[in-house]
């Protein structure tokens, strides 16, 4: 049988380093995906001392999407299954800016790359067995007020904790829809929220949030522990009972009324394509 082969979005550091050394010790072949050489090496060095040639590196910066084309080049290029796809790359910005295509950056990275990077590998994960797609959200979806005519805040002030709530509750969003659109396909996905963990995620903050960020450090758990509900989404035989669902503590969570809100998930898809069409 073929070596199981995952994919782990922004694996280099914090919640995602576990998550690739997770699923090399659950023996899959793990492609660490990094959005550069400088981070991404000395975190390669440490889980190759540890696992050998079964992690490997591939980059794509996910603020520019044509960057996920040329990543699914490379990866089919060497592979011809992918077992399970994690979506972990993100971050918040203190202020406003935007990616390469024009879209507000945290919406960009957080959601529009999720979108994208699941749209263009679907067809080699519909054809592996079993295969799942796991999207890191977070409980900060409970602060957003989303409004789907301005997904790039271009008529809202710019609130970076407002922001990427926003961007939290669309990957919720995008899971529910997503699974409705898998049924029948034998692909699962789920989400999950990994609890606060001491990374670098709050370093591009601003203002309030950068004073917080180190003081709130002690309260926090640890990248293994941030990392334990993905990796029994992309492994345990619970997760592959259902679909579509987010979760906390390795176990199913409702989240908010938005977060279940189906049409809203209809309609972010649409936008989102319409966006990534334009």
């Amino acid at each position: 049988m073929a070596e199981r082969v995952c994919i782990v979005s922004g694996g280099n550091s914090g919640i995602g380093f576990e998550l690739c050394r997770g699923m090399a010790a659950a023996g899959f072949h793990v492609v660490m995906i990094s959005r550069g050489a400088e981070r991404g090496q000395p975190a390669l060095d440490k889980l190759q001392a540890e696992f050998g040639d079964s992690i490997e590196m591939m980059l794509c910066d996910m603020s520019d999407i044509t960057n996920i084309t040329k990543l699914h080049t490379e990866f089919t290029a060497k592979f011809d299954r992918l077992d399970v796809l994690l979506n972990n790359a993100g971050a918040m910005w203190g202020h406003r800016g935007t990616t390469t295509q024009g879209h507000e950056m945290t919406f960009g990275v957080n959601h529009v790359g999720y979108f994208v990077m699941t749209q263009t590998f679907l067809p080699l994960l519909e054809s592996t067995d079993g295969s799942r797609i796991i999207n890191t959200a977070s409980e900060a979806h409970k602060m957003a007020r989303l409004k789907l005519g301005d997904l790039n805040r271009e008529k809202s002030r710019y609130s970076q904790w407002r922001t990427y709530g926003n961007s939290k509750l669309c990957n919720i969003l995008f899971t529910r829809e997503l699974a409705r659109k898998l049924d029948g396909t034998g692909t699962i996905t789920h989400c999950f929220h990994p609890g606060v963990v001491k990374t670098r995620f709050g370093s591009g903050s601003s203002g309030i949030m950068r004073l917080f960020w180190p003081l709130g450090r002690p309260f926090m758990v640890n990248s293994k522990k941030g990392a334990s509900t993905g990796l029994h989404l992309a492994l345990s035989e619970d997760a592959a009972t259902t679909t579509g669902e987010y979760w906390s503590r390795s176990k199913r969570n409702r989240g908010n009324r938005h977060a279940r809100n189906d049409d809203n998930a209809t309609r972010l898809w649409q936008l989102t394509e319409d966006m990534i069409n334009e």
